[in-house]
């Protein structure tokens, strides 16, 4: 994607990871990227000074009349930002692939989806977003538009 660029960060994501990171994200994305896509597939942690940087990030590429998409994040890291007021903020997709059918608008049915509960590792057949339950040990699942299951 001509416009985008892929940041791929590893370790943790805090306040001490968060400014050397920005000088390096901020270099890179040159006078035509539009598109940012963070990469947590190698993120272990997400703290206060890591979700300022998104924010920081995510206020750049609204500047340029683009977007920032948090590319595989972790139920964790998902349910942080969520506590931290930030539900909504973010563009977030499974992988870099679909985040990159995201921002060119193709449209990708993903349901039904096979899947395992989160708490048991029962086989589920989930057929849309939503909350419901696992049949084996009950724990209370919520399927995201994404096709991530989480507890919940």
């Amino acid at each position: 994607m001509p416009e985008g660029l892929c940041c791929r960060a590893s370790g943790e994501l805090d306040a001490a990871a968060a400014a050397p990171l920005n000088d390096r994200i901020f270099a890179a994305l040159g006078e035509t990227t539009r598109y940012l896509f963070f990469d947590f597939s190698r993120v272990d942690d997400l703290e206060a000074g890591g979700a300022g940087l998104l924010v920081a990030l995510q206020k750049r590429m609204r500047a340029r009349g683009g977007d920032l998409v948090l590319v595989g994040l972790r139920p964790r890291q998902r349910r942080f930002l969520d506590t931290c007021g930030f539900r909504g903020f973010f563009s977030s997709a499974l992988d870099l692939e679909s985040a990159v059918e995201y921002i060119l608008g193709i449209k990708r049915d993903i349901f039904p989806i096979a899947a395992v509960c989160p708490a048991c590792s029962t086989p589920l057949g989930i057929d849309g977003p939503g909350r419901s339950r696992c049949r084996a040990c009950g724990a209370v699942l919520a399927s995201m538009a994404d096709g991530s299951v989480e507890l919940g």
